[in-house]
Order: C-alpha cells, then structure tokens, then sequence
C-alpha cells in the first residue's frame, strides 16, 4: 500500500477517535438533559431544538459537507440522543 494512502488513513483514525470521544460526551450530557425533562415532565423529543441545531451546523458545514450528509448523520445523532433520554 503506497505510504501517502496509509498517512492518511491513520488521520482518518485518529479523527474517527476523537468523533468516539466527542459522541460520548455528548450522549453522557443528553442523558443529564433526559433526566431534567423528566422530572419536569417535558417530552424527550423537542423538533425546534433539533431543528435549530441543524441551522447551525450548516452554516458551519462549508463545501465539504453537503446538507443531506448533514442531515442523515445528525438524525442519528438525534435519534440515540432521544434514546438514551428515555
């Protein structure tokens, strides 16, 4: 395997690492999040919320990431958020 593919391959590593990392933290934070509505008594799924975090995100996306991308990963994002809160 030419060396060039493998040095980039092993960034693609290390930043699929630091998505792991990051995806923790978040899902330890929404299942905080979770427990509040709870016991506030408000539904897990909130769409403005969802939706505006999807407004934001594209406005950072740039060229390299197109809005249907954006979106097929965070509605999964979004789903196992609204799972770990229930």
């Amino acid at each position: 395997m030419d060396k060039r593919i493998l040095k980039l391959r092993q960034k693609i590593d290390d930043l699929d690492e630091n998505i792991i990392q990051l995806l923790k933290k978040r899902m330890k934070i929404s299942k905080e999040v979770g427990q509040l509505k709870d016991q506030l008594d408000l539904p897990v799924e909130d769409k403005r919320r969802e939706q505006q975090i999807i407004d934001r995100l594209l406005q950072q996306a740039g060229k390299n990431l197109s809005e249907e991308q954006l979106m097929r990963i965070f509605t999964a994002v979004f789903t196992s958020s609204k799972q770990i809160q229930s």
